[in-house]
């Protein structure tokens, strides 16, 4: 498939994101080149990851999001919403159907651990690998300050958060590549806040 679907499938998903919020694009564009540079690095299906990462938020656009994030009926309603845009989007594009049902799918259930529904992200490396990437999100500089907003804690009490959170033993990293990214931007955070 080529690079540019990815773009175009991006084009139409960022008027989306332009409605959800205000760090959704920030976050789909860093969450993009992760996942182009895992798949370079481990055996993942781009054709699968890259549309997943694009779309897998879009549903924010058709919620309140002046609620919490965290909020559980919040996110069942972003996935239902983005599995059903997810899939206009990838029919529009005339992307292959069966891996438009396995992205549409997994759209519907990405959010699913904070219901503690964890087996199926460890079982199934693409599921997993995503996971990996949501998560890091919070080590990213962009991604760890829009957190502490929205979750009220000042630095340390996030790099605590962060370092410590139940994903990290619920469900480990998927890939090598993956925990030495995660490695890498944990260590950024941990140096800013000693540098103060």
């Amino acid at each position: 498939m080529e690079k540019d679907i990815y773009q175009e499938i991006w084009k139409k998903a960022k008027s989306y994101y332009q409605k959800g919020r205000p760090f959704d694009i920030a976050h789909i564009k860093w969450m993009m080149k992760d996942a182009e540079y895992i798949c370079e690095q481990e055996v993942i299906d781009k054709t699968i990851l890259l549309p997943l990462v694009i779309l897998h938020d879009v549903g924010y656009a058709e919620v309140d999001t002046t609620q919490n994030s965290y909020n559980l009926d919040l996110r069942k309603a972003h996935m239902k919403a983005g599995a059903e845009i997810a899939s206009h989007i990838l029919t529009e594009f005339k992307y292959p159907q069966d891996k438009t049902k396995t992205i549409v799918d997994y759209v519907a259930i990405h959010d699913n651990w904070a219901f503690e529904e964890n087996k199926r992200y460890t079982k199934d490396k693409m599921l997993g690998t995503f996971n990996d990437l949501d998560f890091m999100w919070l080590a990213v500089e962009e991604g760890f300050n829009s957190a502490m907003k929205m979750t009220k804690k000042n630095p340390q009490e996030m790099f605590e958060y962060v370092k410590q959170n139940d994903k990290l033993i619920k469900r480990p990293f998927s890939t090598k590549t993956a925990k030495e990214l995660f490695d890498k931007y944990i260590k950024q955070r941990e140096d800013s806040i000693k540098a103060g």
